[in-house]
């Protein structure tokens, strides 16, 4: 259960919350089931914060430190996060559709079969993420950064990522079909196992990776010779 004078605070604004934290920088932000939805957090320092199933439903938290925190079955539906910093959060089993990531720092994340459809994701860092499970299907996520995550059962249908990097990645079981990942980088990546069943990857650099009869290509694409030739446009 919520600490109610830490929700309180919460309801009051980043103002009333940074205050606080600046007098308890040992305490942890218990937030835990707390109902924060359509809240202002917008630039709040609530890194490390028990946020464990809260609702955040259109919350505002652009440019928030939220790097630590618990996430773990919160929902954060139509929320803003935009530049937020989320290195290092637990968002196991969240809810976070349609809602704005846009640049947020991931890196290093947990976001286990979580749900992210329909979000606004351009630019998100998820270095070395764990995104196995995840549902990110039809969503925007152009030039995300990916390089060494576990994408393990990941879903990515009907998802743009033209220009992502996916170097170094594994993604046994992943599904890419529809997917846009056009001028992508694959640099030592493990695909075997994953699925890219009429998706797009013109112009996509597969150096070094590691395919076999278990991955499944679109149509006319041959990884060993990648380039305009290979893929209808």
């Amino acid at each position: 259960m919520a600490n109610q004078e830490h929700v309180k605070l919460a309801s009051i604004g980043p103002d009333a919350l940074d205050n606080w934290r600046e007098n308890n920088p040992d305490v942890q932000l218990d937030l835990e089931g707390a109902d924060l939805s359509g809240t202002n957090l917008a630039g709040t320092k609530i890194r490390a914060a028990n946020l464990k199933g809260a609702n955040l439903f259109g919350a505002r938290l652009s440019r928030a430190n939220l790097a630590g925190a618990d996430l773990s079955g919160a929902d954060l539906s139509e929320a803003d996060l935009g530049q937020a910093g989320m290195a290092g959060v637990d968002l196991t089993s969240a809810t976070v559709i349609n809602a704005n990531l846009f640049w947020a720092d991931m890196k290093g994340a947990n976001l286990k079969n979580a749900v992210l459809t329909s979000c606004r994701m351009n630019r998100v860092n998820l270095i070395g993420a764990d995104i196995s499970g995840a549902d990110f299907s039809q969503s925007n996520m152009i030039e995300a950064d990916l390089r060494n995550t576990d994408m393990t059962n990941a879903r990515f249908q009907s998802t743009n990522m033209n220009g992502a990097d996916l170097s170094r990645a594994v993604m046994p079981g992943a599904n890419f079909n529809l997917a846009m990942i056009r001028d992508s980088m694959w640099i030592a990546t493990d695909v075997r196992g994953a699925s890219f069943n009429q998706a797009s990857l013109h112009r996509s650099d597969f150096t070094l990776a590691k395919w076999d009869h278990t991955t499944v290509f679109p149509d006319k694409f041959d990884p060993e010779d990648t380039g305009p030739k290979d893929v209808n446009d």
